[in-house]
């Protein structure tokens, strides 16, 4: 009981401690952010942080994705491929993959599902040339092409999800058909 009242008091005297100092610098005129450099949180014994419980959050999958590339097999086909090296995703202790999807400018590009499994690993293999999209003309100074913005999603059998977002900017490729003329 002892122990409860010495930390009641150590936190009261802490709280006050710093109230004083952050009082003190505003009547100086000082700005406040040199007054919360100067409180300092109050310490406490070892006995005293054994004491304090802690809040514990659930855990979630995690996604691990390099970053996205966009590259242009095919120059003057107007065709950009979206991939990335590996996709890998782990869902927390006790739980399971149930899917891992990827969407890009919010339409689903692939579903990958999970039967029992603890993690689900898709190499860039899997997905032969990668995501098919447009390279868009030549824009700014730079001469880039389209922007998309892609989504990484995972869920598991406990209710959890987990996501990665990114955006990337492909190569400009201008389509170029030549007609032939012909005279009748």
């Amino acid at each position: 009981m002892l122990s409860k009242r010495l930390l009641a008091l150590l936190s009261a005297l802490g709280l006050a401690g710093a109230f004083i100092v952050i009082l003190t610098q505003w009547t100086l005129g000082l700005p406040t952010s040199a007054a919360s450099e100067v409180a300092a949180a109050p310490t406490f014994s070892q006995a005293a942080q054994d004491g304090i419980r802690e809040v514990e959050s659930p855990d979630i999958s995690f996604i691990q994705s390099d970053s996205a590339t966009c590259s242009r097999p095919n120059p003057g086909s107007g065709v950009c491929t979206i991939q990335w090296n590996n996709l890998y995703v782990t869902a927390a202790s006790g739980s399971y993959i149930i899917s891992m999807t990827v969407s890009i400018d919010n339409q689903l590009r692939a579903y990958h599902a999970g039967f029992f499994q603890s993690n689900i690993y898709i190499p860039s293999t899997m997905t032969a040339e990668g995501y098919h999209v447009t390279c868009g003309y030549p824009q700014g100074d730079a001469g880039l092409g389209n922007s998309y913005s892609y989504t990484i999603r995972a869920r598991e059998t406990s209710g959890l999800s987990a996501a990665n977002y990114g955006s990337i900017t492909c190569p400009a490729d201008v389509v170029r058909v030549y007609l032939p003329m012909i005279r009748k």
